[in-house]
């Protein structure tokens, strides 16, 4: 998901945090392939190919800038962004599912498709011999992330229909409550067990699953939205440790009230504190994408359409990277472009192959 992110070369800002992230990592002494696996462990490379190609550009302008005398080596600085491409097209080949095995891309293939990409020199064969070996030994992989931890819940759960593992949602806390359902009568202590599961917007409320009968670990039960939900702790002569929670009904006026207690004093109290930092999380988010809504409307109403055309009055970008690229000026001898991998890495594979493409992994 950071990838995702890192790699929208559409918007400045994200060009701008993509340099900031790039340039606290430290390459020096590694081998490029090496190199590319650190980086990778954080930022994950996949996607659509302009935002695989604006990451590799940044490793490798940061790999150039940490290893000045690797990059003496080739004729071209470029050559170091082109072998990058050419590592994660070849680790994409070896350990994708969706290849054959004899559509895999071979050494003399990788060899091959790397020929002259030097400025029309070729890459030693020992350089590149090593880099195929150790990619075979060990594949490229990105860190887990909040998004892996929350997925893995998915999995666990039947008979939920929301969809958990989406980009902005992370898992905060997993309780153990017991749900009540009457604040005013008492019931037995294991009665209506509940996991209780806080995400950062959402509260997903499951039982376990008898394990003779499925192979998940939860029935899913229900699930509320943080936004604009209110709670108060409650202790009475059966409930020494309860909280009421209180939300609004999708689409009505009507609020939903589920009582919940603990066993202990202590595991109410942390689950109290992780709710009431997500709910303030959420809510200051909402208020964020409202003030973000009025803005852009209000944009939309300065602009002013004249009889020559739609006239916009821009502020000045002189001397920012966007108003140099518009007005044509030439990138510096040690800039990595991304328009420069060769057509034969881009077709990967194998020779000959029609099937043996290798792209990074949507």
């Amino acid at each position: 998901m950071i990838g995702e992110f890192l790699g929208n070369s559409k918007k400045q800002f994200n060009r701008d945090v993509l340099d900031c992230v790039v340039d606290e990592m430290d390459f020096s002494s590694s081998e490029l392939d090496e190199a590319l696996r650190k980086f990778q462990a954080h930022i994950r490379v996949q996607g659509e190919a302009q935002k695989v190609e604006r990451l590799i550009e940044a490793f490798s302008q940061r790999y150039c800038m940490c290893n000045p005398e690797v990059v003496q080596q080739f004729h071209n600085p470029d050559t170091i962004f082109i072998l990058a491409f050419a590592i994660i097209l070849l680790n994409t080949d070896m350990y994708s599912p969706n290849i054959k095995p004899d559509r895999k891309m071979m050494l003399e293939d990788f060899i091959r498709n790397l020929r002259g990409v030097d400025d029309g020199a070729d890459i030693p064969r020992e350089l590149v011999v090593g880099i195929y070996e150790r990619i075979q030994q060990k594949e490229l992989k990105s860190n887990e992330d909040h998004v892996t931890y929350v997925t893995k819940v998915e999995k666990s759960i039947v008979g939920m229909k929301t969809v958990l593992s989406v980009p902005h949602r992370r898992l905060v806390c997993c309780s153990r409550l017991f749900e009540v359902t009457d604040v005013n009568k008492l019931q037995k202590q294991a009665a209506h067990q509940r996991e209780v599961f806080l995400f950062n917007d959402l509260l997903v409320i499951l039982k376990l699953c008898p394990k003779k009968k499925s192979s998940c670990t939860y029935t899913f039960c229900k699930s509320v939205g943080l936004l604009g939900m209110q709670f108060h702790l409650f202790e009475n002569e059966y409930y020494s440790h309860g909280i009421t929670l209180v939300t609004s009904l999708s689409g009505s006026e009507k609020k939903q009230v589920l009582h919940f207690c603990a066993l202990g004093s202590d595991e109410m109290q942390k689950f109290v504190e992780d709710l009431k930092e997500s709910i303030a999380e959420v809510t200051e988010l909402e208020q964020i994408r409202i003030e973000w809504e009025l803005e852009k409307q209000q944009g939309a109403k300065t602009l002013s359409f004249k009889s020559g055309g739609a006239q916009v009055d821009p502020q000045s970008k002189q001397g920012s990277p966007t108003a140099k690229a518009a007005l044509g000026e030439r990138p510096t001898e040690s800039t990595v472009e991304a328009s420069n991998v060769p057509a034969q890495l881009r077709a990967g594979g194998r020779e000959g192959s029609s099937g043996a493409t290798a792209r990074p992994a949507a």
